[in-house]
C-alpha cells in the first residue's frame, strides 16, 4: 500500500530528528529510501539538480496545510540564495512512521541529513545516469552535467555514500 504523500514528508522529517535543511536534500533522500525499497509511489525525473519529484514537491504543501510540518526560509550568509529548513510540529503527536516502518531506513535518514546536500546531489544522479539513463560512462556525464560540482573529492566521497547503501553505480564498482 502506497502511504499518503504528505506523511512521507512528515516521516522523512520525524525521522531527520525533527529537523530537515534545504529541498533539495529532502528530494534527494526521498529518491535514496525509494532505491532502498521505502515505496513513496512518488515518480521521478531528471531535473537540474538531479532526480527529481514534483509528487514530492507538492506533498511538501499538503504536510504543511494538514499541520504535520512547517515550512520556514532563511538565506544564506555567503550570497544571499534562500532555502527551506522543514521542521516537525509538535501539534502532529508522535510520529507514526507509517511511511519508514523500517528502523534501518530511519537510520539512512538520521545519517544522511547531515551529509553535505552537494554530495547528495552527485550521489543521486550517478546513481540515476547508471540506472535509469544507463549511460556507459557515467562518470563523464556527470562532470559534463554538474560541471565544478563534481570535484574529485566530492564525487569521490558521493561514491562512498552509494557504496555505503549497495547502491549503484558505486556498489557495482566494489
Amino acid at each position: 500500500m502506497t502511504p499518503e504523500p504528505e506523511r512521507v514528508v512528515a516521516d522523512i522529517v520525524a525521522a531527520a530528528g525533527g529537523r530537515l535543511v534545504s529541498r533539495i536534500r529532502l528530494q534527494k533522500l526521498a529518491y535514496l529510501l525509494d532505491q532502498l525499497g521505502a515505496r513513496s509511489g512518488f515518480r521521478y525525473a531528471y531535473h537540474h539538480y538531479g532526480p527529481y519529484s514534483r509528487d514530492l514537491d507538492a506533498a511538501v504543501f499538503d504536510a504543511e496545510a494538514l499541520g504535520l510540518v512547517e515550512e520556514r526560509y532563511e538565506h544564506r550568509k555567503l550570497d544571499g540564495a534562500r532555502y527551506s529548513i522543514f521542521e516537525r510540529k509538535a501539534e502532529a503527536g508522535p510520529p507514526a512512521f507509517s511511511y519508514l516502518g523500517d528502523p534501518r531506513l530511519r537510520d539512512v535518514v538520521r545519517r544522511l541529513a547531515a551529509v553535505n546536500a552537494t554530495v547528495l546531489e552527485l550521489a543521486t544522479t550517478a546513481h540515476w545516469l547508471a540506472a535509469n539513463e544507463k549511460a556507459q560512462d557515467w562518470r563523464t556525464e556527470i562532470i559534463r552535467r554538474k560541471g565544478s560540482k563534481a570535484s574529485k573529492d566530492r564525487l569521490a566521497e558521493a561514491m562512498r555514500l552509494l557504496t555505503e547503501l549497495g547502491l549503484p553505480p558505486a556498489a557495482a564498482q566494489g
